[in-house]
């Protein structure tokens, strides 16, 4: 999914991932038991990449579903954004594995339950669509996010 590259951008999510500042990467994979303010966790970051991420997959099916009505457009991009699909491109873009990156030592269990929760997977993917926003711009992030998200 994230490595499938855009005819647009020819960039993927993954590859604008690896470009964005540090802080706003550490941020993105920052829980908010491991931080103080609570704010420089990944939380505001999933705030703003879910409006993100629900604009790019909205212009995108809009002309390519225009015989579809408002309940039907709601419905498909409600699955093509929900919290599995977010879990799964978490799992493509590495999410655990930087996870863990930022984690304090010595709470390995802790960490163990946040890496099997899809809640937790989803929101660190609605961060970094935030952080690759911030970090971007939307016209080189939304059609890696659409292209992520094509399954």
């Amino acid at each position: 999914m994230s490595s499938v590259h855009t005819p647009e951008a020819g960039e993927t999510l993954a590859d604008l991932l690896d470009e964005i500042p540090a802080d706003l990467a550490r941020q993105a994979f920052s829980h908010a038991s491991w931080t103080r303010p609570r704010s420089e966790s990944y939380e505001r970051l999933a705030f703003l990449g879910d409006g993100v991420l629900a604009l790019a997959v909205s212009s995108h099916l809009y002309p390519l579903l225009a015989e579809y009505g408002v309940g039907r457009l709601t419905k498909v991009r409600a699955q093509a954004v929900s919290g599995a699909a977010c879990a799964e491109v978490a799992l493509d873009l590495g999410v655990p594995e930087r996870l863990r990156e930022q984690a304090p030592e010595g709470d390995e269990r802790g960490f163990e339950a946040l890496v099997a929760s899809e809640r937790v997977l989803s929101s660190v993917t609605e961060a970094v669509i935030g952080a690759v926003y911030l970090g971007c711009g939307y016209d080189r992030v939304a059609a890696p996010v659409v292209a992520a998200f094509a399954d």
